[in-house]
């Protein structure tokens, strides 16, 4: 049962689209120990490796996971809250609304999946949770008005000076980040456009972006 176990494991991080180590990240899990498991140099498996699976994504089957009966995910329309499938093709949500590249503003609308487009999950890019489209050019020449962004929900630290996505409530902005206290600088790399800052408690979500799509 312990090799079933691994290899249900390994199907699901197949089906996830990451790396073991991408996989390890996801769930808050030791990659050392991980790894161990998935080659088979550590054959006790120890019951919170499926603990942090099932908590870190909801809808995947404790039941599927242990003894193998039924199937992966409990609803087969919904993964992970954010992530479908369908017909076997991985997909995440398209948010439909322009993340600003200038002053934020006039964004602010309460999105829920059943309003998002679910895209191909695009392989070449690091683990992401949404992408969304550049409007404006005050992030040029990096982020071009029409350039769709892949990011990921920041858990644990911001690399202050990299660009990231803040959800704010007074909408979407795409700038480089820096700490000022009690609020966050907003940096362009287009030098026409002035620095300014929000209130970290105005902030419901600070997302990286780890892809971009140009046509």
């Amino acid at each position: 049962m312990k090799q079933s176990v691994i290899k249900r494991v390994s199907e699901l991080i197949e089906q996830r689209g990451v790396t073991p180590r991408g996989f390890a990240s996801e769930i808050d899990f030791n990659y050392s120990t991980l790894n161990n498991y998935l080659t088979g140099r550590r054959k006790a498996i120890d019951v919170s490796l499926i603990e942090s699976i099932v908590s870190s994504f909801g809808n995947v089957s404790a039941e599927w996971l242990i003894t193998g009966n039924g199937t992966m995910l409990k609803n087969e329309s919904l993964l992970y809250g954010v992530t479908q499938e369908k017909k076997g093709v991985w997909t995440r949500p398209r948010i439909p609304m322009s993340v600003a590249a200038g002053a934020i503003g006039g964004f602010a609308d309460s999105v829920g999946l059943h309003d998002c487009e679910q895209i191909p999950v695009i392989e070449a890019f690091p683990t992401y949770d949404y992408t969304m489209i550049v409007k404006g050019d005050s992030m040029e020449p990096k982020f071009e008005g029409g350039d769709e962004i892949a990011i990921k929900k920041v858990t644990d630290y911001i690399e202050w000076g990299k660009v990231y996505v803040l959800d704010t409530r007074d909408g979407a902005v795409i700038k480089r980040l820096y700490d000022a206290q009690e609020k966050y600088r907003c940096v362009s790399y287009n030098k026409d456009y002035p620095d300014f800052e929000v209130n970290k408690a105005d902030v419901f979500g600070v997302y990286k972006v780890v892809g971009l799509i140009r046509i």
